[in-house]
């Protein structure tokens, strides 16, 4: 990643999954990275259905409270979209202007997505040469306007400045500067984001529609437990291999519990083996989990069983220094968590 100037002026980086809301503020001093605050806020159900926020209202009082709460000093944040209503993939264009080849795209976007272009955003991005020398590969990103100006019109309720917007991989990319041939998941409560990386650059995603609510609700049925007391287990060594062979019904959640994640890892495989089709020479070297689903127990050694590759829980803190109020030990277990929300601080502070 280039080296970025100094900069005084703090940003926010906004997260809202299905689940819960994060934020990260971020400042440049001398050119180093400091992380200032952190905050997570889980979200009260049918705030947010199928990727689009249905209670604007109650939405921008939750950002409004959680910011002045957590002592949030910066009102500019960038923002990030993700989700069941985010389109991106790979195209091929003959060569062209880029004013073409936007005018060429708006044309033919009905071809790539499920809605007519006067429905839709959409941005690009030329990744490099086609197969032959007069072809261009292009990364298109479409999302509905719908979601878009809704999200604008909750920022401002919530008393808050957009300074930029983009897709989720971009920002975690920004906090993994060393990727290159790999791929990104990011866990989320409902949904999980499948991003592949060529030569540093997003190429293809995918949404795929299991998340750790999945596995939630497995101990839940099980172990006849609440949604907390669920979570807590989720993530506290209570579904190790360990913990459930001590007897018969433990021993039956976890191989519900392995289905599932084998479940998830088919759809990963299938993603790849689909971009492998139309580009046989991708390289795929290791994968990177974020997201609250990446701290599950067993998640990282069971897709790197079922994927064969190599699978790290992704810190986003490296390079980072941060304000000595926080506990270090915690925040090293919310970081898979906060990666979009520190990936899209630093967008902001960059864009100041």
């Amino acid at each position: 990643m280039k080296a970025v100037a100094s900069n005084s002026e703090a940003a926010i980086g906004l997260d809202i999954g299905s689940g819960s809301i994060k934020m990260a503020e971020v400042v440049l001093r001398g050119g180093k990275r400091f992380l200032k605050r952190t905050a997570i806020m889980d979200l009260p159900e049918h705030i947010i259905e199928e990727g689009m926020i249905v209670e604007e209202d109650l939405l921008g009082e939750l950002l409004s409270r959680m910011a002045s709460q957590h002592g949030f000093s910066s009102s500019q944040v960038a923002v990030a979209l993700g989700g069941r209503s985010l389109f991106i993939r790979e195209v091929v264009f003959p060569r062209m202007s880029e004013a073409e080849l936007r005018e060429a795209i708006h044309w033919d976007l009905e071809k790539y997505v499920p809605f007519s272009a006067e429905q839709l955003y959409f941005d690009f991005s030329v990744i490099g040469p086609g197969s032959t020398e007069v072809d261009l590969r292009v990364l298109l990103v479409a999302v509905p306007r719908e979601l878009v100006d809704a999200l604008v019109r909750v920022l401002h309720k919530a008393g808050l400045k957009p300074v930029a917007i983009e897709i989720a991989p971009l920002a975690v990319q920004r906090t993994l500067p060393l990727a290159q041939d790999c791929m990104l998941i990011d866990l989320g409560s409902e949904v999980s984001l499948v991003t592949l990386f060529q030569k540093g650059s997003p190429v293809f995603a995918r949404n795929i529609p299991i998340g750790g609510s999945q596995i939630t609700k497995l101990i839940m049925a099980k172990k006849n437990l609440s949604w907390e007391e669920a979570e807590l287990l989720k993530f506290n060594g209570g579904i190790s291999d360990e913990s459930l062979s001590r007897d018969v019904d433990g021993q039956v959640l976890r191989t519900e519990i392995i289905s599932a994640m084998f479940e998830l890892a088919g759809e990963i495989r299938r993603t790849i083996e689909y971009y492998q089709v139309q580009n046989r020479s991708v390289s795929i070297l290791q994968v990177y989990l974020t997201g609250g689903g990446a701290k599950i127990d067993n998640m990282p050694e069971q897709l790197s069983l079922a994927l064969e590759l190599p699978v790290f829980v992704h810190d986003p803190l490296v390079d980072f220094e941060v304000a000595p109020s926080f506990n270090l030990e915690s925040l090293k277990g919310v970081g898979p968590r906060m990666a979009i929300a520190i990936g899209l601080a630093l967008r902001g502070v960059e864009k100041l």
